[in-house]
């Protein structure tokens, strides 16, 4: 995730912030990876008031072999000035204003912010509070024995009276994989919305997870507002490898949020439903106070490929193999699933499926009205 700011403000220290520890940042990374951690006021759109925001930083957990729950830390020892940096950081992030002193907008990143995985965010208007999506980070090479690792749910069970609904931007696992655990911390009428085929992936994991109640799950639709906590919020389409990604647009009386969710520009995606470049027009006149994105190799140079490129390659190298062919893929990608189905029936090809993930995403799409196979057709194996 990277925090942008409209307007100016200072900086403090870089963090790495799954381990709360302070990390080298390239010069050209810098804008979005050193964050200060003292409210930052800044300068806005002549049209509103000088605002101010608190930006705090929570800490994970991980999930271990057996469910444990055991500390994230980087390897390495730390001493010296360093030390005392990181201790002087970890007193700053213990600081959390509360009730009607201090910012009236507040951002709480629970999970996510400049790493990949684990997004879980606050975002409220002084006490009042709406948690952005709830996933999960898987472990890196060092990490054995850790099956996922979460976000912090014993502070989200301390603020459970604060946070009035949670607001999923799509189905990815980094997005809905900790809504086992982060639901039961909060308070058991608290709403839960996403987009239809989002739901579809949720509503599975609550019933294995025995936590499924289906009052609380709400479906919204793209530039159609609706108020959650204390945001009127209006979902816009973006483009991604995941049907139905949405990005957010809280307002409140102290100002306008815009929380991009994952997202990619991609002029041709296969569903026809195009990045809403007309929704970010209208924003723009409107006023941004604080703008939030989230988008993968954004650092790089370059467009990120069509899905439609990616279609007509599938086509042409299954359409020249002889015999069996394999793919893999991402299973949540239904798009380019529908570009392999179109190959294999263009060159008499039947789709056999290996592994879970695949099936538990198109039943998914099935369900919604989204998916380019129909699942009965598929070849069974045992």
């Amino acid at each position: 995730m990277q925090l942008g700011l409209l307007g100016s403000f200072s900086f403090s220290y870089s963090l790495y912030l799954a381990s709360c520890t302070p990390a080298k940042v390239p010069p050209v990374m810098a804008a979005t990876s050193a964050l200060s951690l003292t409210p930052y006021t800044f300068s806005c759109n002549p049209r509103h008031r000088k605002r101010s925001i608190s930006c705090s930083i929570g800490s994970p957990n991980t999930i271990g072999t057996h469910g444990s729950k055991v500390p994230r830390k980087r390897s390495g020892r730390t001493e010296g000035a360093r030390k005392s940096m990181e201790d002087s950081v970890q007193r700053k992030m213990e600081q959390f204003y509360e009730g009607s002193n201090g910012p009236p907008l507040r951002v709480l990143p629970i999970g996510g912010l400049g790493e990949i995985g684990m997004n879980c965010m606050l975002v409220g208007n002084y006490d009042r509070y709406i948690l952005i999506d709830a996933g999960v980070m898987f472990p890196d090479y060092d990490e054995l024995g850790v099956q996922k690792i979460i976000p912090d749910t014993t502070f989200i069970k301390r603020w459970s009276h604060k946070i009035e609904a949670v607001i999923i931007t799509h189905g990815h696992e980094d997005h809905i994989g900790a809504l086992p655990w982060v639901i039961p911390a909060l308070d058991s009428h608290t709403p839960i919305y996403a987009s239809s085929f989002t739901m579809e992936l949720i509503r599975k994991r609550l019933k294995e997870n025995g936590i499924f109640v289906p009052s609380r799950l709400k479906v919204f639709k793209t530039r159609r507002r609706f108020t959650a906590g204390p945001f009127e919020i209006e979902p816009i389409r973006v483009t991604h490898s995941i049907p139905d990604c949405c990005g957010l647009v809280l307002r409140c009386a102290d100002g306008t949020i815009l929380h991009t969710g994952d997202w990619k520009i991609d002029e041709s995606p296969l569903d026809g439903k195009v990045f809403d470049r007309e929704a970010l027009e209208q924003l723009s006149k409107e006023g941004v106070t604080l703008m939030m994105s989230d988008s993968t190799n954004v650092l790089s140079p370059g467009r990120t490929t069509s899905e439609s490129v990616v279609r007509d390659a599938l086509m042409k190298h299954i359409s020249a193999a002889k015999g069996r062919v394999i793919t893999t893929q991402f299973a949540s990608n239904i798009h380019r699933l529908g570009s392999v189905k179109s190959a294999a029936d263009l060159t008499g090809r039947k789709l056999v499926f290996v592994g879970m993930s695949l099936r538990t995403y198109l039943d998914a799409a099935w369900k919604d009205g989204k998916a380019p196979i129909d699942p009965s057709t598929l070849v069974t194996i045992f």
